[in-house]
């Protein structure tokens, strides 16, 4: 695109009535190829086992570069004008890791927007997602999941000012560990393990954090018959 590619994925079993979209975006020295093949985004994305439509977009590789997408709704416009199929309606999800806060700082106003999930990634922008998490009457629900491990200070700074904040002091295993409060909390604050680059690439965060948003799982495959166990053929008699 003029914005450089765009990757698009989307898993078996996909049903594009439930589906909603993740948005990826990544840090500082890197791109979004490089991304893609280095953190395997793709098989997190599966691991994941959300109905989603996955897009991960080009992004600032330095402080000296400006941000690719600036609006949400021209990436969301040409992700629809290029792919093979439409847009799911279902809710979005906001993921970035580092530097993303430049691009997801720059999208708060779209109303798309309800769920943002911060790899490491709050260097900035406290005011801006404050405002964004406070209740609005005319809109749904804002929800926010903090991932700190460089960004400790001020992400803790930002977690004390956020009523009815929830936190944990590691990332588990398994979506299963979070409690109810966790997972329906505006804002979710999770001490990370790993190291910043580890949040990304380890393959045990991205899964399990999109296991607890509001996307839906993806529907069981039907199980295929045995062999033998099949319909038997009908013979017509002439």
């Amino acid at each position: 695109t003029r914005h450089g590619p765009v990757h698009v994925w989307r898993p078996e079993n996909y049903d594009s009535h439930t589906a909603g979209i993740v948005i990826y975006i990544h840090g500082y020295l890197t791109s979004v190829d490089q991304t893609w093949a280095n953190e395997r985004l793709a098989t997190q994305f599966h691991d994941s086992g959300r109905n989603a439509l996955f897009i991960a977009i080009e992004a600032p590789q330095s402080i000296y570069e400006d941000v690719s997408w600036t609006s949400l709704a021209d990436l969301l416009r040409t992700v629809e004008d290029r792919a093979p199929y439409p847009l799911p309606r279902g809710p979005l999800v906001v993921m970035g890791h580092s530097a993303a806060y430049r691009t997801i700082l720059l999208w708060l106003n779209d109303s798309r927007v309800e769920n943002v999930i911060l790899l490491d990634a709050l260097y900035t922008g406290e005011a801006e997602f404050r405002i964004w998490l406070s209740p609005h009457p005319h809109s749904k629900p804002h929800r926010m999941v903090i991932v700190a491990n460089d960004t400790h200070r001020q992400s803790n700074h930002f977690a004390r000012h956020i009523y009815g904040t929830a936190r944990r002091r590691n990332i588990p295993a398994k979506a299963s560990s979070f409690s109810t409060r966790e997972i329906q909390s505006r804002l979710l604050y999770l001490l990370s393990q790993y190291d910043h680059n580890d949040i990304v690439n380890n393959r045990k965060v991205i899964p399990v954090l999109l296991q607890i948003s509001t996307l839906k799982p993806v529907a069981e495959p039907k199980p295929r018959p045995a062999k033998g166990n099949g319909p038997k053929p009908v013979t017509l008699n002439p």
